[in-house]
């Protein structure tokens, strides 16, 4: 199912397509990834309606567009019927890939604390409320939606988020509060949402970043890897101090904040 998904994966944006073009190159991109890549072109005295052809971010194919811009390619139906499929094959439970696939509490990776650590319990028995509640005070989140960027308890979250397009492609993670939510915001580029790692220049971008910016030529990486990886690191370390008792370990730098 891992191999799979890798192959329904954006090269973009890293995430499942979303109403993914067929280009004339063979190559697939989700339709808003596409108009990004129109839009990191424009400028004041070129704008959006000017442009009439972007590269390829797979194989630097040059796709040239007619006057309906990209609503004139075509539509990858059966590329979206798989994906569908797949989706409604994994939400089945926790260990879905569907599930593994989104990113992990942003204040566990902040940290970079190890489960059971002090610093990563004090964080989970931070209580999060519902934004979406009407009763005051209100019930307790059970689940943040990064997409909406707002936090729901489970009675709200099945009212708001059934088990249809376009919801299941809603970024579900545990329960982040306001600020640590809003901190997911890249630094570069403020209206997106990191959802990369540059292993080159070890930081968080955004797909713009990789797309347009100075990790254009860069090696990335999806945060649930990166995150994975590190927790590897961190519980290596831990279990080499247990069993000397004495020593310690030196950690990568988790994070940068640029």
């Amino acid at each position: 199912m891992e191999t799979l998904e890798s192959e329904l994966t954006c090269p973009i944006c890293l995430e499942l397509f979303e109403d993914p073009l067929l280009l004339p190159c063979a190559h697939s991109l989700c339709f808003n990834c596409a108009h990004r890549i129109l839009v990191s072109h424009c400028s004041s005295t070129k704008p959006l309606e000017s442009i009439s052809a972007f590269q390829c971010p797979t194989c630097r194919y040059v796709i040239t567009l007619n006057q309906r811009g990209l609503e004139g390619l075509k539509r990858n139906v059966t590329l979206q019927n798989i994906i569908d499929r797949f989706q409604k094959a994994s939400i089945s439970g926790p260990n879905s890939p569907i599930e593994s696939r989104r990113p992990r509490p942003y204040s566990a990776t902040l940290g970079g604390s190890a489960r059971g650590s002090p610093a990563s319990s004090a964080m989970s028995l931070e209580r999060v409320a519902c934004q979406f509640c009407d009763q005051e005070p209100p019930r307790e989140a059970v689940k943040t939606c990064v997409t909406c960027e707002v936090s729901y308890c489970d009675r709200c979250l099945r009212a708001t988020h059934p088990n249809k397009k376009p919801f299941t492609s809603h970024r579900l993670v545990e329960p982040v509060a306001d600020a640590q939510l809003r901190g997911l915001a890249c630094l570069e580029h403020e209206n997106e949402k990191v959802n990369m790692y540059c292993v080159v220049d070890d930081q968080l971008i955004c797909a713009l970043c990789k797309l347009v910016g100075r990790h254009r030529d860069h090696q990335v990486t999806s945060l649930s890897d990166r995150f994975d990886k590190l927790k590897a690191a961190i519980d290596f370390c831990i279990s080499i101090r247990i069993v000397s008792k004495e020593g310690t370990c030196d950690l990568p730098v988790i994070w940068h904040s640029a």
